[in-house]
């Protein structure tokens, strides 16, 4: 069954297994993200889009506003707005903390660039690389080809009376009038290296994400609304989209953390630890 498949080149084989699964389950009010001939790549940057009327995602520094690849002051490494005033204090000294860090010539960090899980909703922002679906009357998984990192969404039941806290958290979801309505509870707590977005902005346990996955553009793109609240961090909840485009192809095998000491020993370069194993898996 699915469930056995090896997270590797044959995860393709897994996914059209899966699909022929959920033949007849599909309707007209159920969108289709899932092909083993096509992916979804993150389009239009790698940041959350505001949603008018609503509370705005964290952005860039006032001070070092983007440039391109860099900022208009000359560091190239991408400062966060740590004084927003929809964050907490504790949250804004962190990122105080990741901001002076980069002044003083420390890489920015991020999740998936070391090799670690992005986390709900980080994870959708990762670039470069496509995400693939598979669509079950059960489950969604969303598979992301960098290093073939899952998450499961589980259709039509309750959240569990007391989720193990995880980095994506315990995802249920329902279709609702042509979307994937996810949500998310259960997160691990203020993890060093867990973070909501690209800016480095931390949460709390108590996080609580809504998502609205959809297709657009004729059905060449996927969008996403993320809605984020997190009393412990925010002082309000929070939304902003983003946006992928089909890619026309199957999903290849990519391993993030083959070395984990090039950057540092061959180009001097000041980064955050890969996540690493003391024993063999087998």
């Amino acid at each position: 069954m699915v469930r056995n498949c090896l997270f590797s080149g044959a995860a393709l084989l897994c996914a059209a297994l899966a699909l022929g699964q959920a033949t007849g389950a599909e309707s007209a009010n159920i969108p289709n993200f899932a092909s083993t001939q096509f992916g979804w790549l993150l389009q239009g940057g790698i940041d959350f889009r505001p949603v008018p009327g609503t509370v705005a995602p964290i952005s860039f520094d006032p001070a070092y506003p983007q440039r391109g690849a860099g900022n208009q002051r000359g560091v190239m490494e991408r400062m966060s707005d740590a004084e927003n005033p929809n964050l907490k204090e504790w949250a804004k000294q962190l990122m105080r903390k990741y901001n002076e860090d980069v002044l003083n010539g420390h890489r920015a960090f991020s999740s998936q660039s070391r090799c670690w899980p992005g986390g709900t909703p980080g994870q959708l922002l990762f670039p470069a690389e496509p995400i693939f679906f598979v669509q079950t009357p059960k489950e969604v998984w969303m598979f992301w080809q960098r290093q073939q990192e899952v998450r499961r969404i589980y259709l039509d039941v309750p959240h569990s009376p007391n989720p193990k806290p995880s980095w994506f958290g315990e995802s249920v979801g329902h279709y609702e009038n042509g979307e994937l309505v996810v949500d998310t509870i259960g997160f691990l707590d203020k993890h060093e290296f867990d973070f909501v977005d690209n800016w480095r902005t931390p949460h709390t346990k108590d996080m609580h994400v809504i998502e609205r996955f959809k297709i657009v553009d004729g059905g060449n793109a996927l969008q996403a609304t993320v809605t984020v609240d997190d009393p412990g961090t925010f002082n309000k909840p929070w939304s902003g989209t983003v946006q992928w485009r089909k890619m026309n192809r199957p999903m290849l095998e990519s391993v993030c953390a083959e070395n984990n000491v090039a950057f540092e020993q061959y180009f001097g370069l000041q980064e955050y630890p890969m996540p690493t194993t003391k024993t063999a898996d087998f």
